[in-house]
């Protein structure tokens, strides 16, 4: 189903409806101060078609527009702009299940919409608000609300995200275990793509202010799009700073764990370095040899104990002279 927002000058009003086909009315040029919103959310792949070929939009963005999932772009014809942004759908950082993808065509007058997002708070979020006031009923408008929102879904969790991390650091200095490392590299996994589709959408602004025949120029000013751009690249920036984070976090945790082993197997070798001369003094006379002096002497026991004692105890000087234990 195509729902359809139409504003009608000569009436201020809108007037809203859901179709399977675009009203005749349409195919003539709009009215100057018109505007029409076309939601595509529930529309089959067949009306989605019509509606392209309605609009004259070419092949080329067509396709991308009808994909549902493609990494963020923005592409122009001549009369319509395709941008296509990507939202943070989930409520937290510990699993990425989906973006929430919007794909928007628009024009002075028009905007098509598509949107797929399976968290219905953020859905209604996204969805631009139409206003009864027809001199503030711009696409422009729309879509620098969609912008902001889909923005705006990074930056809560992100804020958010920062108290979680200092309680991580906390636990890992303290009681750090591989339960706690694997929750880490669940946190950088989320982290890694999230910051992926927030540099492609930083990229998308950067060039705008730096290419002087940017469709985005043609229905923002520079100052809307340095404020895009300025949002982007602070969530970028913040990604990147949580995600090196817990890096340091994951680094600290295995060499802790690396001390810790080096520690043991220390103890270890002292022990095994004391007690691999007495083995070898306990198995030469353990040998069932028939002519062995030392077996006959009265004293050969005590004096095989005693030399036994004293190089255990050399030993342990030893290693204490030498700062091992």
């Amino acid at each position: 189903m195509i729902l359809l927002s139409y504003f009608e000058p000569e009436t201020n009003s809108w007037q809203q409806s859901t179709v399977t086909q675009l009203p005749a009315q349409l195919a003539a040029p709009l009215p100057a101060d018109a505007r029409l919103w076309i939601n595509l959310n529930d529309a089959s792949a067949a009306e989605i078609q019509q509606v392209l070929q309605h609009f004259a939009i070419a092949p080329t963005l067509a396709e991308d527009f009808s994909r549902q999932r493609h990494p963020p772009k923005l592409e122009a014809q001549p009369d319509f702009s395709l941008l296509i942004m990507r939202g943070y759908a989930d409520a937290d950082f510990t699993e990425y299940t989906s973006s929430a993808q919007i794909n928007l065509l628009y024009s002075k007058q028009v905007l098509i919409s598509r949107m797929h997002c399976h968290n219905p708070q953020l859905l209604r979020q996204l969805e631009p608000q139409l206003s009864s006031n027809g001199s503030s009923n711009v696409v422009a408008d729309w879509v620098k609300q969609l912008i902001l929102a889909v923005s705006a879904s990074y930056l809560e969790k992100l804020i958010n995200f920062e108290d979680e991390q200092s309680e991580l650091e906390d636990v890992m200095l303290h009681r750090g275990n591989d339960e706690h490392m694997a929750r880490i590299m669940r946190y950088r996994s989320v982290l890694r793509k999230i910051n992926r589709n927030l540099a492609y959408q930083k990229d998308i602004f950067s060039d705008a202010m730096y290419e002087e025949q940017n469709p985005l120029l043609r229905h923002f000013n520079t100052s809307d799009i340095r404020d895009f751009y300025e949002k982007f690249e602070r969530l970028h920036s913040m990604t990147d700073l949580y995600y090196d984070q817990l890096s340091d976090l994951v680094e600290g945790y295995l060499s802790t764990t690396s001390h810790q082993i080096n520690e043991r197997m220390k103890v270890l070798t002292i022990v095994s370095t004391i007690f691999i001369p007495l083995t070898f003094i306990a198995g030469i006379y353990g040998m069932n040899f028939i002519y062995m002096p030392e077996l006959q002497m009265s004293n050969g026991y005590f004096m095989v104990l005693t030399a036994m004692a004293l190089g255990g105890i050399s030993g342990l000087i030893w290693f204490k002279i030498r700062g091992w234990w």
